[in-house]
């Protein structure tokens, strides 16, 4: 759950992802599945391969997920009343809340409903202000990582729609609307957020597997931080 550290005049909300708290069970499950298979195999002469396969296959896979849960950092996201800060074992980015439009979960067309889809969306007012407060190795991953995002996406909003390739182009250039031009990795990036604003209507988007609550409790919860911030900020001016 979300925790205030005592005694600071900027006050941090920090967020311990609810998915890296099984981490350890899965490791160790995945271990001892793994050492099982092992054994069995040793004692019994006539293990059959194909149980041994799988059997290794699924505790290594098992162990995967459990060691990658570990290494995630303890805290995803730290709020303290200028900003949010995403962590990430590849990197981080910041928003500052004035740069927040709109929070929210987005939402798809599934027959003549619509439904949620399993993130919180972010909407903002200026790219700049992120694309400068992002490191590009966290930048690519985002963009593998949102890539079925974008798919499911493209399938639910545009049906009728045969060709996705534009929506894959890799960018030479961008220009956001400060006339500011980036380049490489994060030209696609920009050019990414500007096709979801498009599909779902949020700019950037955060897995609810990295909350420590509900998605839409955490969404409850973000407006809230943003609606009281101000009473936390210091009037630096009138401290001179």
């Amino acid at each position: 759950m979300a925790e205030q550290p005592a005694n600071t005049s900027m006050p941090e909300q920090i967020v311990h992802p609810q998915a890296k708290r099984n981490g350890l069970v899965i490791t160790v499950l995945g271990g001892s599945l793994l050492v099982a298979t092992f054994l069995c195999n040793a004692i019994f002469q006539e293990f059959p391969l194909a149980l041994l396969i799988t059997g290794t296959g699924f505790s290594l896979v098992t162990l995967a997920v459990g060691i990658g849960k570990l290494i995630e950092p303890p805290a995803s996201l730290i709020m303290n009343p200028k900003a949010i800060v995403y962590q990430h074992r590849k990197g981080q980015w910041q928003l500052t809340w004035d740069n927040i439009q709109r929070i929210g979960i987005p939402t798809i067309q599934r027959g003549i409903d619509r439904i949620e889809v399993p993130v919180i969306g972010f909407r903002l007012h200026s790219y700049d202000a992120l694309l400068q407060n992002i490191d590009k190795r966290m930048a690519v991953h985002v963009l593998l990582e949102q890539r079925q995002l974008l798919v499911v996406a493209l399938r639910a909003e545009k049906p009728d729609l045969e060709d996705f390739t534009p929506y894959f182009d890799v960018p030479s250039k961008y220009k956001t609307d400060s006339e500011t031009i980036y380049d490489g990795v994060l030209a696609s990036f920009a050019l990414r957020m500007q096709h979801m604003r498009e599909l779902l209507g949020y700019d950037l988007f955060i897995s609810d597997n990295a909350l420590d609550r509900p998605a839409e409790e955490f969404v409850n919860y973000l407006r809230e931080l943003q609606a009281t911030r101000s009473d936390y900020l210091v009037d630096e001016s009138s401290a001179e």
